[in-house]
């Protein structure tokens, strides 16, 4: 998976097709089965984007500072990125949504917050700002717009993408959080999110 420049799973090779992600509408395409496939709607995924972020902020916050710079094995991404990470993914989106276009993107920036609190605190901004985002959109007609910039994923597609992702880094957080002994805030269950969101933990 490395040797394909990834660091993350899922990443599925069907022949010469790399497909980075859980995308359906790939991976239908990729093995020539003309299954029609709905991305889950803006609806539901925005409703379990709000949960998980709100799950990632309050438990961020248990995460003692001394292990700011600790990182996974094979992994040279230090926990304070990681925590920006999560919220970094989700703020461009909303811009994406705005804009039509999603800016790149770097976790680097995550290496110059100097407590968890910090991130959390940043993290709690983009809540506040995505509750507010929400709350003015059309969701129906966000459910029809197809790709836009350089993301060949219709909004649904995308914002899918990312409640997955999300909810993927979340179990990380409260996986690690138990490997220190701290037991995660309210964590929520694996069996409250969509099966294809639960994959196994790896790091």
């Amino acid at each position: 998976m490395r040797d394909l420049g990834f660091r993350a799973v899922p990443v599925t090779v069907i022949g010469e097709t790399v497909i980075n992600g859980f995308n359906p509408r790939q991976l239908s395409d990729a093995l020539a089965i003309s299954v029609d496939i709905e991305a889950r709607t803006p609806r539901e995924t925005l409703a379990i984007l709000e949960k998980t972020l709100t799950s990632v902020e309050k438990n961020l916050r248990l995460m003692p500072d001394d292990k700011l710079d600790w990182t996974a094995p094979d992994r040279d991404r230090p926990m304070r990125e990681f925590g920006y990470h999560m919220f970094m993914f989700t703020e461009i989106t909303m811009i994406g949504l705005d804009s039509g276009n999603y800016p790149p993107r770097s976790d680097l920036t995550g290496r110059s917050y100097n407590s968890f609190n910090d991130i959390a605190d940043y993290g709690k901004g983009v809540l506040e700002e995505f509750k507010s985002k929400v709350s003015e959109l059309d969701l129906d007609e966000l459910a029809e717009i197809g790709p836009r910039g350089e993301d060949d994923r219709s909004v649904a597609e995308r914002l899918d993408l990312v409640a997955g992702h999300t909810v993927q880094h979340l179990r990380q957080l409260y996986f690690v959080l138990r490997e220190f002994g701290i037991e995660p805030v309210d964590p929520i269950e694996d069996a409250e999110f969509p099966t294809e969101y639960v994959l196994t933990i790896l790091w």
